[in-house]
C-alpha cells in the first residue's frame, strides 16, 4: 500500500509540476523591442477653372452668339462663330481631364444649330461632349488649355426652311467638367 500513495504522490507532483511550468513559462522576461512611426501626406492641390477668353468665370454665365454684321443681336441662316475657352489648371497639382458637353435647352425652339470642335466645322462635338487629358506639368502653364468651338447656323435648303427659322431661339447650355485623372481610368 505504501507504494500505492508514493506512487499517487509522485504522479499528483509530476502534473503539478508540469501545470505550472506552463503558466509560469509565460512570465519570466523576454528581449522585446517595438517602435512607432507616423505616417503624413498632404493632398494635392486641385485648381482647375472655366473662363471667357477676356478671363471672366464662366459660372453662371450666358454667352451671346454674335451674328453677321448687320445684325450683330442676331443670327441670320448660314452664320458662323465661336466660343473661346480657357482652361487654368496651372494651380493643380494633378492630372486632369476636361469635357465640355453643348445640349440644346429647354427654352430652345430653334433646331439645326451644328457645334464642331474644329474651325473648319468637320468634326462635330459629340452628344457625350467633347473630352481630352490633360497630364500633370511640374511646369503649371502647360496645364492651361485653351479650347474652342465653332458654331455654325447652317443655310435652308430653300427660303421656306430658312423664313420656318425666323423668329426661334437658339437655346443651348454649355457644360464643362474637369475630373482629376485619365478619361479611361473615370467611370461614369
Amino acid at each position: 500500500m505504501k507504494k500505492s500513495i508514493f506512487a499517487k504522490v509522485g504522479a499528483a507532483a509530476v502534473v503539478l509540476t508540469l501545470v505550472t511550468a506552463s503558466l509560469v513559462g509565460g512570465t519570466f522576461a523576454k528581449y522585446v523591442t517595438s517602435t512607432t512611426g507616423t505616417a503624413k501626406a498632404t493632398v494635392a492641390e486641385w485648381k482647375v477653372a472655366f473662363n471667357d477668353k477676356d478671363g471672366t468665370s464662366l459660372k453662371d454665365v450666358t454667352m451671346n452668339l454674335q451674328g453677321s454684321a448687320d445684325k450683330a443681336d442676331r443670327i441670320l441662316p448660314g452664320d458662323k462663330g465661336q466660343i473661346d475657352i480657357k482652361i487654368y489648371g496651372q494651380d493643380a497639382e494633378v492630372g486632369y481631364t476636361y469635357t465640355i458637353k453643348v445640349t440644346k435647352a429647354d427654352g430652345g425652339t430653334l433646331d439645326g444649330m451644328k457645334f464642331y470642335s474644329d474651325a473648319a466645322r468637320t468634326t462635330e462635338i459629340p452628344a457625350d461632349g467633347l473630352t481630352a487629358d490633360v497630364e500633370y506639368s511640374a511646369t503649371g502653364t502647360d496645364m492651361n488649355k485653351d479650347v474652342s468651338l465653332f458654331w455654325e447656323l447652317p443655310a435652308g435648303a430653300d427660303s421656306d426652311a430658312e423664313v420656318a427659322m425666323a423668329g426661334k431661339t437658339a437655346d443651348y447650355t454649355i457644360s464643362m467638367v474637369a475630373t482629376q485623372g485619365k478619361a479611361a481610368d473615370i467611370t461614369p
